[in-house]
């Protein structure tokens, strides 16, 4: 391992799963591994590989980083720069899962599905899954036509027209994802997401909040 290398921390504050915070990390034991690649004696290439084990100090969870460097990662001051990812996964990066009451099971499986694929970064398998559950909505309010477009068209008997034509992006998002194996980026999917919570809350928990709501406001009344 290079000098620079080896000028890693050995206390960091990390975003601690438990403790939902950035909090202050001890390094208890480190493992790395160099490759290189020589000519005649002379280094032309290396890359640095670290897996470095944290305890937090508040909760004493651990969690295990992965660096990353190679030869030409230096900043403008010749410093080298790493690439760090997390095991497990950092949770502030995640999306947490909704309940929805009235949603129905094969739906719900669909919706959790998807946030599960997209917390591990399938980006692919999420974007088809949203597609799916546009389609499963579809399905389930009984929205005839011979394909998802079609079907997407035909959601105007029930939404409003200017949220069924932005439907259609879920179709080229999936599509794309699926056919042509082009991951959409989080930030799109994480917005894809968000629509689609707000379509199922629309559709399947308004009414039934709206009902209870006049419910309890009638057993006031007499």
């Amino acid at each position: 391992m290079s000098e620079k290398s080896r000028n890693l921390p050995d206390k960091k504050r990390i975003y601690c799963n438990s403790c939902e915070n950035e909090t202050n990390h001890i390094l208890k034991g480190e493992h790395s591994s160099r490759f290189y690649e020589e000519d005649d004696g002379r280094l032309l290439y290396w890359e640095d590989i670290i897996y470095r084990f944290w305890i937090c100090a508040g909760c004493d969870q651990g969690t295990l980083e992965y660096c990353y460097t190679m030869d030409n990662m230096v900043d403008q001051y010749d410093n080298q720069i790493y690439d760090y990812t997390y095991h497990p996964s950092r949770k502030q990066q995640h999306i947490p899962l909704k309940s929805f009451r009235n949603l129905p099971k094969k739906l719900n499986g669909l919706y959790k599905e998807s946030i599960d694929a997209y917390n591990n970064k399938l980006l692919i398998l999420c974007a088809g899954g949203l597609r799916a559950l546009i389609e499963g909505i579809c399905v389930d309010k009984k929205i005839s036509g011979s394909n998802l477009l079609k079907k997407i068209d035909a959601l105007t008997s029930i939404l409003p027209k200017n949220i069924v034509e932005n439907l259609h992006s879920f179709r080229f998002m999936g599509n794309e994802a699926l056919h042509e194996l082009n991951p959409p980026n989080r930030r799109n999917l994480k917005l894809a997401i968000e629509v689609s919570e707000d379509l199922m809350n629309f559709l399947y928990e308004l009414d039934y909040k709206a009902s209870q709501l006049k419910k309890e406001q009638s057993k006031k009344v007499t």
